[in-house]
């Protein structure tokens, strides 16, 4: 099985945000686990991995307020985190801070 590269995933991940809320919930679940194997191990981005996965918890159990504080948070997070990321991936990231919040915002509406 071929290894998804950080870039190509930051790629897909703001395809299907950006795809609407319906879309989302279609592919969160491998989007998510995707996250979570590559996050795995990496002690800087724990913060992240954990609420990834409350995020994947939520949706299972399709708890709205819990999925809009876990994506406001991780546009918060990938805000953080993006002030630090590689040239090349910190547009993207920022971009992805951005469609999380809008995503935050249309779930908790």
């Amino acid at each position: 099985m071929a290894t998804t590269s950080p870039t190509s995933q930051l790629d897909a991940t703001l395809a299907t945000l950006q795809g609407g809320l319906n879309k989302i919930t279609d592919a969160a679940s491998a989007d998510l686990a995707g996250w979570l194997k590559t996050l795995h191990g990496n002690a800087d981005l724990a913060d992240v991995a954990q609420e990834l996965q409350r995020l994947h918890d939520a949706i299972a159990h399709n708890q709205h307020g819990t999925i809009a504080d876990s994506l406001s948070a991780l546009s918060e997070q990938t805000k953080q985190a993006a002030v630090t990321a590689t040239p090349d991936s910190q547009s993207r990231l920022y971009q992805l801070s951005d469609v999380l919040k809008q995503a935050a915002g249309q779930v908790g509406a």
